[in-house]
């Protein structure tokens, strides 16, 4: 069977390592239903993913490089977001012509969002939104803090003029509202499993393992638990991720003791998640971020339930994945910003036995059913199809 063509423009190029990036991996590259052409900025991404990097004009570039880089870095950003984003990019024109798509996909964001649906009117293809994250809040990813006002607004309407559109989470689609054609689609869980091995370890020890994003609000909250878990000396904990920007001490302490990991690439992040005795998932109670943690859905979710253990859920009741884990009893839910809290939760449940079990099962229920990856590769498919046949 002839498969449809895709041409895919993204901040996040489809990777096997984390995030955004490995969502669109496992979608798309992993089960190579669709025949996709990948387009991105460059940067530091694998050049194996991408196959147009496009960039700024030659004087920003040269100016984003120099010395005075890091000064001008929001007003660089700025000019990506509010006017390298409006122009024409003749390197997508050809690739259109030469490639000839069905649809165009892309990743809902600040700029190369813009880029896709003009090119879409221009060649009258339809297009597929992709709304993983609410980016527009995002540190790093807008200039100024006054422009945010008006890449959320854009942001809603790149939802309102896609042809289809995928909303991470019940709270993302809450969030945008109706449209004529959209789906939740929970990001996609891995299939890597690997048998639990016999530890080396005190067996008296519960071990509570992280995997995902270890910087910024994650990261604050993650060292918190560190801190504390000093008291409680019958969990030990496991946490791996790139780029971990804490302080000095406690980075130090955790590479000393074991228990910040670093990265480690998806095949042996597994080793440590079966080898788990629970997993946990951290969303924040930071007020600024409150926006994003009503509509994102963590991806480690989805991975931990995979291995069939407990779930500790560390964050705010109004978060997509403690209103999930709540309605489904699939989750100790910890909605307290006290890193005590959490830990005494763990410790009362290392004591429980039939407890652990109960959540070992919802975990492995969650994976079966609304996890499902086979399931969600399904919708998502199944919904690219129809809409390109329809057109």
């Amino acid at each position: 069977m002839k498969r449809h063509k895709i041409l895919l423009i993204t901040i996040a190029p489809p990777e096997n390592v984390h995030g955004v990036r490995i969502v669109l991996y496992r979608h798309l590259v992993e089960h190579r239903t669709f025949e996709i052409k990948t387009a991105s900025l460059a940067n530091n991404y694998s050049q194996s993913a991408i196959d147009v990097s496009l960039e700024y004009p030659f004087l920003i570039r040269k100016l984003r490089n120099s010395r005075f880089g890091p000064s001008v870095a929001s007003w660089v950003k700025d000019y990506e977001c509010l006017i390298w984003c409006r122009r024409a990019h003749r390197q997508l024109d050809a690739l259109i012509a030469d490639f000839r798509p069905n649809a165009i996909m892309f990743l809902a964001d600040n700029s190369l969002g813009e880029i896709a649906l003009r090119l879409a009117r221009q060649h009258s293809l339809p297009t597929i939104g992709l709304f993983l994250d609410w980016i527009p809040i995002m540190k790093g990813y807008y200039g100024h803090a006054w422009s945010v006002s008006y890449l959320n607004g854009r942001f809603r309407r790149q939802y309102n003029q896609c042809d289809l559109a995928f909303c991470t989470s019940d709270g993302m689609i809450e969030e945008l509202g109706p449209h004529h054609n959209s789906h939740v689609l929970y990001p996609i869980g891995g299939k890597h499993r690997i048998p639990p091995r016999r530890r080396s370890y005190n067996n008296k020890k519960f071990r509570l393992v992280y995997v995902g994003s270890v910087e910024n609000f994650y990261g604050r909250m993650l060292c918190s638990l560190i801190r504390k878990s000093r008291e409680f000396p019958n969990l030990e904990i496991r946490i791996v991720g790139p780029n971990a920007d804490w302080p000095s001490d406690d980075l130090d302490y955790a590479r000393r003791e074991g228990i910040y990991l670093g990265f480690k690439p998806p095949e042996k992040a597994a080793q440590e998640l079966a080898d788990a005795d629970a997993c946990l998932v951290v969303m924040s109670f930071e007020q600024e971020y409150e926006l994003f943690m009503r509509t994102s859905f963590t991806t480690k979710f989805l991975d931990y339930a995979a291995f069939g253990k407990p779930v500790i859920l560390w964050g705010p009741d109004y978060c997509t994945p403690s209103r999930l884990a709540t309605q489904q009893n699939a989750a100790v839910v910890i909605d307290k910003q006290n890193p005590e809290a959490v830990l005494m939760s763990i410790d009362s449940l290392r004591d429980d036995p039939e407890k652990i079990n109960l959540y070992a099962s919802a975990s492995r229920r969650l994976h079966r059913t609304i996890f499902n990856p086979d399931r969600l590769q399904t919708i998502f498919v199944d919904e690219i199809t129809k809409m390109i046949d329809e057109r």
